[in-house]
């Protein structure tokens, strides 16, 4: 059965990264990726892998040509959460996150019971989430208050999302590299020293 791998968390908090080092790790050199391409759109709605060691391919959803990608680069959640379906039902593993999608619970509950669903949450520290994005946004101190406080929005949001797929989907939080060590053992990286951590 396909793996579906959904990292979650807040801005700031290392999911779009983590993406990124799975897509390296699987094609290191980029030349083994496939972009699949929506009319009339310039970047990739999604890239599909060759699993290094004979396992299902993987598809990874939205595109991370820029620095925030994943599926909030796509469109609405509809088309996500079909996209995400539609290619576990072909037998590929995928990978997807968002920001948008980390604060959902209701398709991801419906994912869940039809395909199974792996949440990954990022457990990085609040004030951390709101450095990062400082730092990556290169903010003017007159809007780090703002910065902070739809971070702490959010935050709550993905929490109370999270709190209600733990009854139907498989929820782990975790920090960083528990998360990445985690999504590589569920994609089928046969072993810790296998995969770059």
């Amino acid at each position: 059965m396909s793996v579906i791998v959904n990292p979650r968390g807040t801005s700031g908090s290392g999911k779009t990264e983590l993406v990124r080092r799975i897509l390296a790790a699987y094609d290191p050199d980029g030349g083994g990726t496939e972009r699949f391409y929506r009319e009339r759109r310039a970047r990739p709605i999604c890239y599909r892998l060759r699993h290094p060691f004979g396992g299902r391919p993987l598809v990874v959803l939205g595109h991370y040509e820029v620095t925030s990608g994943g599926c909030d680069t796509i469109g609405g959640l509809d088309e996500v959460f079909q996209l995400v379906g539609d290619h576990a039902s072909n037998g590929h593993d995928v990978l997807f996150e968002g920001l948008l999608v980390s604060g959902e619970h209701q398709r991801s509950a419906k994912l869940a019971r039809t395909h199974g669903l792996h949440v990954l949450r990022l457990s990085t520290p609040l004030d951390q989430c709101v450095r990062n994005l400082i730092a990556r946004r290169r903010a003017r101190r007159a809007i780090r208050p703002l910065i902070a406080r739809i971070t702490a929005a959010h935050h709550e949001s993905v929490e109370e999302a999270c709190g209600k797929l733990q009854r139907c989907a498989s929820l782990e939080a975790m920090d960083f590299d528990h998360a990445l060590a985690r999504a590589f053992e569920l994609l089928g990286w046969a072993t810790r020293a296998a995969y770059p951590g």
